[in-house]
């Protein structure tokens, strides 16, 4: 195991910079100098093979394969054209053709016919180019006249000079199927003969290469360490704040992706390693050349982050770095990538603050909201008449709170104040309007009116809450002594009474929910109670479900009071039960329902 294999937080690590790359070197260059050795082996290997294997290779210039039984040619060109187009059009990259302008009759060239081609399409696939001979570009490629190729050739037509252009969006129905190609090209004037000369070749591979890096921000490079030079991305240059190679910006002498041909020399790799040593922070400097180490060893690969200043700047690389070939204990190349993560720590920070902000909020809601559902929903006392029990239960919708309040008070004069009510809306502002409503109530109660009166003086606080909202709800004043109910609705559902086991709805003339005018009266309704009277008020999450009509939420209800009322013994154990049979632990809507039981 190499010195700088350990964890950086060991005593190899402690050691300085300097130290650091002085020992990197010397790794670098054994391994450099193994990696030449294994290769002069494979090639003196390669002379001495058997001689059936050395006639098998063949011998002269290499051949493109399926070259021998090859059935079309390379260049297609019409009779009488000059002797020298076809050599033209065969050493031409790309696709390349020779037309011949059609002229309308003010003069302007409306098609082109085409003279010679070579054997590529324009999206880089093989053709026959005798298939296009003779034959006008409008038929044969509809998509060059809306793809901007026809104003190419006129600009070459027109200005007796070369026209190109840089990148080209062609699409194309050829044979029944779509072809597509981003492109740049040439087209050229031959003047003496009228023809245009014209060459695409394909260019969204180094484009796009260069974009995704850029917009990406990140880049890749290869170190060969059998001929000691490397291969730098543009993206990686830029990454790195390396100067552009002057190579980086010529003509590709391959058709490869065009990334390779930033190659850096044997001298320069030396150059530029130490200028991207000098760039790398100080305390990340013994992590670093540890993991070098390790991938120049053949070790596996490494994922690690860097911090460099690039112009006068800290920038933070996240760099994977990869030794080929695999396993080998002496790597013949070592493969990066890299990308700049600076500001991603800045930004998941932020998000890290901005998720503990609406945390605190969302705590404060709940906190809000349990302080409402306590003031909405209060322990109910015992009543001074024994034969009478009351019960209740407030069940949250699985949004939070709601609306819903409840109330039941003996007052001084004997009688009982009992009032279930909704105010419109959800959440924290739907209850803090029901804490009004029910607080409102709260000091009407002791005004001596009937419930009619309570009622429309509980409309008019909604009304000039200037709030715009609107509530419903049953009052009522239960007289223990007559056992006679007197009630008013605003718009709320009908009470259900269960007598001698069969549930009903009270009759009753319901007036307009709260807040619709400021001054509505209400009818007032008298209900006899009589033993063993089960009364059930509450609201509309009882009864109202998605995808539920509203008259089977209120079979569903005058069923579940028809059985409670039988096993329960109190108006809490008979409401219990009704909420646990309908409701659940949470329902759609926040729901309420207030029991009173005659015993």
């Amino acid at each position: 195991m190499n010195a700088f294999s350990a964890d950086p937080g060991s005593a190899a690590a402690a050691r300085t910079p300097e130290d650091a790359f002085r020992e990197l070197d010397r790794v670098a260059l054994r391994t450099e100098a193994c990696a030449r050795h294994r290769a002069r082996v494979r090639v003196t290997e390669g002379r001495s093979l058997p001689a059936s294997s050395a006639r098998s290779t063949g011998s002269g210039p290499p051949r493109r394969a399926g070259a021998a039984h090859r059935a079309t040619p390379e260049v297609a060109v019409l009779p009488g054209l000059p002797s020298w187009l076809p050599a033209v059009l065969g050493v031409l990259r790309g696709s390349a053709a020779v037309l011949l302008p059609q002229y309308a009759g003010d003069g302007a060239a409306r098609d082109f016919l085409v003279v010679g081609a070579n054997h590529l399409e324009l999206s880089g696939v093989e053709r026959d180019p005798r298939d296009l001979l003779g034959r006008p570009l409008s038929q044969t490629r509809p998509g060059i006249r809306a793809g901007g190729m026809y104003d190419v050739y006129r600009r070459a037509l027109e200005g007796c000079g070369p026209a190109t252009a840089d990148d080209l969006d062609y699409v194309d129905l050829v044979d029944g199927g779509l072809q597509r190609g981003r492109l740049r090209g040439t087209v050229v004037l031959l003047p003496d003969e009228g023809l245009l000369l014209t060459n695409w070749e394909p260019v969204g591979d180094v484009r796009l290469s260069h974009r995704i890096q850029e917009r990406s921000r990140l880049g890749w490079a290869e170190w060969d360490l059998v001929s000691g030079r490397m291969r730098w991305s543009h993206g990686l240059r830029r990454l790195l704040g390396l100067p552009t190679a002057p190579a980086a910006a010529a003509e590709p002498e391959h058709g490869l992706d065009g990334e390779a041909r930033s190659v850096t020399s044997v001298d320069d790799v030396t150059a530029e390693l130490l200028e991207l040593r000098r760039r790398i922070v100080p305390q990340d400097v013994p992590a670093f050349a540890a993991d070098m180490s390790a991938l120049l060893h053949g070790g596996e690969v490494v994922d690690r982050e860097v911090t460099l200043r690039v112009a006068g700047r800290e920038r933070r690389i996240r760099w994977i770095g990869h030794a080929e070939p695999e396993g080998a204990g002496v790597p013949d190349s070592l493969l990066f990538t890299a990308r700049n993560v600076t500001g991603q720590e800045e930004l998941l920070s932020r998000a890290l603050t901005e998720t503990e902000r609406l945390r605190r909020e969302a705590a404060v809601d709940r906190r809000v909201s349990e302080t409402f559902r306590q003031a909405l929903t209060p322990p109910l006392g015992v009543l001074t008449a024994p034969w009478l029990s009351v019960g209740a239960v407030y069940v949250p919708s699985d949004s939070g709170v709601g609306g819903d309040w409840y109330k039941c008070r003996e007052l001084p004069d004997g009688r009982v104040l009992l009032a279930v009510g909704d105010a419109s809306g959800h959440g924290v502002d739907a209850a803090s309007r029901a804490v009004q409503q029910r607080s409102a109530l709260a000091g009407l109660a002791y005004t001596d009116q009937d419930a009619a009166a309570l009622t429309t003086a509980l409309g008019e606080v909604v009304y000039y809450s200037g709030l715009d909202t609107t509530a419903t709800c049953v009052v009522g004043h239960l007289h223990p002594r007559a056992r006679v109910l007197r009630w008013a609705s605003a718009g709320h559902p009908t009470p259900v009474l269960v007598r001698d086991g069969v549930p009903r709805l009270l009759e009753a003339e319901h007036g307009l929910m709260l807040g619709v005018t400021a001054h509505a009266a209400y009818p007032l309704t008298t209900t006899r109670l009589c033993s063993g009277d089960l009364l059930l008020w509450y609201t509309d999450g009882v009864i109202e479900r998605r995808g539920m009509d509203l008259d089977e939420g209120i079979a569903a209800l005058m069923a579940a009071a028809r059985e409670c009322a039988e096993r329960g013994a109190s108006a809490q154990e008979a409401v219990d039960c009704v909420a646990a049979a309908l409701l659940g632990r949470e329902a759609e809507d926040d729901a309420t329902i207030l029991a009173l039981c005659v015993q």
